[in-house]
């Protein structure tokens, strides 16, 4: 049985879903999961929208919502392939032993990659939720992932600008990428970014780029908009409707954040940091084995 069995022509419903409606839409939540993950609440809605599976309005986003979390309950759908990067948990790090310590060193330990380059690249989401999507590529490359909920305070771009000063003053250039929405208030709040960390490191080397969600990448994927708030004082230079960062199928997200540092990465000081950390790991290992 296929979703245009069950919802007809249009993905539009009226009435309660039947059984049969409610299998076919579990199947497609199913499906979008194991193929973005991880992925979002609203990612997974969107995919789901895409393919004709539930109408895309608060009460189509309800459903997916409600039958994402019976899933998971189920066990259909892993906890851990929907992230939410909104909530966190802070607690310091602390040990039993030295030893256990050392242990938890080896396993986690870094070795800084951006030291040995001549650039350093930053990446900007505008959702919290976004994070989690694209932080299994940010954190593979030990790329700073920021989160500027909106519009960004004067503190947090003056944070930025200072990282950028520092990379300016050891000859490094930073690239600052962002992710947001495309809609009057997105595109506004990440020019008066721009402009704001433009003046507090006025001559600094530091380029920047929007990386989602572009007029061409609207076209490309084919992304479901939604009308444009006219009642937001900044439409009024806005063409068109808007697209939520979300709209994106969180793989393709990965992949252009993925694209976007990889141009930056020397190839040989990648190599060459890698087989430092292997030997400096190996190291801390001996040293927990030591302790005992």
């Amino acid at each position: 049985m296929t979703a245009a069995t069950v919802y007809g022509t249009s993905p539009l419903q009226r009435h309660r879903r039947t059984r049969d409606e409610l299998q076919v839409l579990d199947e497609l939540i199913v499906a979008a999961v194991s193929t973005e993950t991880p992925v979002t609440v609203r990612g997974t809605f969107y995919r789901v929208v895409s393919v004709g599976g539930v109408e895309k309005s608060e009460r189509g986003y309800s459903a997916v919502q409600r039958r994402l979390l019976a899933l998971r309950r189920d066990g259909r759908v892993p906890y851990a392939s929907i992230t939410d990067g909104t909530r966190f948990r802070l607690k310091p790090d602390s040990w039993s032993h030295v030893d256990r310590m050392l242990a938890d060193a080896a396993i986690s330990y870094r070795r800084a990659l951006w030291d040995d380059q001549d650039v350093e690249v930053v990446v900007m989401s505008e959702k919290d939720a976004i994070s989690g999507v694209v932080y299994p590529v940010t954190e593979e490359f030990d790329v700073e992932l920021c989160v500027t909920r909106g519009y960004s305070s004067e503190t947090f771009t003056h944070s930025i600008a200072e990282t950028v000063r520092y990379n300016d003053a050891c000859g490094k250039t930073t690239h600052v990428y962002q992710l947001g929405d495309h809609d009057p208030s997105g595109i506004d709040s990440w020019r008066e970014f721009r402009q704001k960390v433009a003046g507090f490191a006025p001559g600094a080397e530091v380029e920047f780029e929007r990386l989602a969600v572009t007029s061409a990448q609207i076209a490309l994927y084919g992304l479901p908009t939604r009308p444009t708030k006219r009642s937001d004082s900044r439409s009024a230079g806005f063409t068109g409707e808007s697209v939520e960062v979300d709209a994106i199928p969180a793989s393709t997200l990965r992949s252009i954040v993925r694209e976007a540092i990889e141009q930056h990465v020397d190839p040989e000081a990648l190599r060459l940091t890698q087989v430092a950390e292997d030997d400096e790991r190996r190291y801390l290992t001996a040293l927990a084995g030591g302790t005992r």
